[in-house]
């Protein structure tokens, strides 16, 4: 598995460290131990999906309503102010 290159720099986990072993733990059906490995992906998981559905739907107002959800201002810095909350969280708890 690649390094996290921000862990390298900095010797602390990134927001999104542990995304890839709980992706594969939660394809093998380990759901807890995917949950453990990064809570944050509980939060976030949501969202980027959502943008894979958007993708995936056909052109209609209904792809182009979620569009507009998902590029929301407020959304989005909900989500930036989250990752950035986390960082300092999952580093000052050790997690």
């Amino acid at each position: 598995m690649p390094k996290c290159p921000f862990k390298i720099l900095t010797g602390l986990n990134c927001p999104a460290c542990g995304i890839q072993r709980a992706i594969h733990a939660a394809l093998m059906g380990h759901w807890a131990q995917a949950i453990k490995y990064n809570y944050f992906l509980l939060f976030a998981g949501p969202y980027v999906l959502s943008f894979a559905v958007q993708y995936l739907m056909p052109q209609s107002r209904a792809k182009q309503r979620l569009g507009v959800v998902l590029s929301n201002r407020y959304l989005v810095n909900t989500y930036v102010v989250t990752f950035l909350v986390w960082l300092a969280v999952r580093n000052l708890l050790n997690l």
